[in-house]
């Protein structure tokens, strides 16, 4: 035997994978060569060195890790801590929807609510009935999502849109005197509202909305799959490829 393969299965010993018949013939060779038996020892050394090697303490990086994977607040109140918040908001929105619904009514039956200013006692005009009106939806809606809020961003974008550009009209109106104190007062529940329904949609419940669907996933491994007619073992794995399948 040579010290090459003498020195493969010495390497193999120290692993514990070489065999009987191996190390016996290695042991014989290292009786009649000293650069092995020199080279057997040092193999020794380093094999002996590294398995005992004491364990050197890294940077203590807990500091950095735990904050990352504490949820954050808006994280926490869409789950059940954020139960008692959401019912506070739904109710306030309950509130101003019917807040709202009497300013549409007001606007129809012309009770005290006008369009344009010195307009008391003056026939209703078509305006005055398309602004009740709208005013009128927009108390549903606001009543719609204070019942069901997980439909609050969805009505976000026209709500959104509706308040910030009555904001500015108004604002322009009350600049040249158009408009009375009265009217302006009167679309204080929509901005409200607005406000509401952004918070819902913030602070929406998201328990039970899986990150990644699951439909037509077993529930578990012990269900039966079938498959163009033929059914699959319970809890048995599918076959490996063929390319791997051990032959007889």
């Amino acid at each position: 035997m040579d010290c090459t393969t003498t020195a493969e299965i010495l390497s193999a010993e120290l692993d514990g994978e070489a065999g009987e018949r191996e190390r016996s013939a290695a042991e014989a060779h290292l009786e009649s060569c000293a650069s092995c038996r020199d080279h057997y020892g040092d193999m020794m050394t380093i094999t002996r060195a590294v398995r005992v090697m004491p364990v050197e303490s890294g940077p203590d990086v807990t500091e950095v890790v735990l904050p990352a994977w504490r949820p954050r607040w808006r994280d926490r109140v869409r789950g059940p801590a954020g139960d008692r918040l959401r019912r506070v908001l739904r109710g306030l929105l309950g509130v101003v929807a019917l807040v709202q619904l009497w300013v549409a009514f007001a606007q129809v039956t012309g009770f005290g609510v006008d369009v344009y200013p010195g307009s008391a006692g003056a026939p209703m005009s078509h305006v005055d009935h398309e602004t009740g009106a709208w005013n009128a939806a927009i108390a549903v809606a606001l009543g719609w999502i204070a019942f069901r809020a997980r439909y609050a961003a969805a009505h976000l974008p026209v709500l959104a849109s509706f308040g910030c550009l009555l904001t500015g009209l108004c604002v322009w109106d009350l600049v040249l005197g158009q408009v009375s104190i009265a009217r302006v007062v009167s679309h204080l529940p929509v901005l409200l509202g607005l406000l509401l329904v952004t918070g819902l949609a913030a602070v929406r419940d998201e328990r039970g909305r899986p990150d990644t669907p699951t439909a037509g996933r077993p529930e578990s491994p012990e269900q039966a799959v079938e498959t163009d007619g033929s059914a699959a073992v319970s809890g048995s794995a599918p076959a490996p490829p063929a390319a791997y399948r051990e032959t007889a």
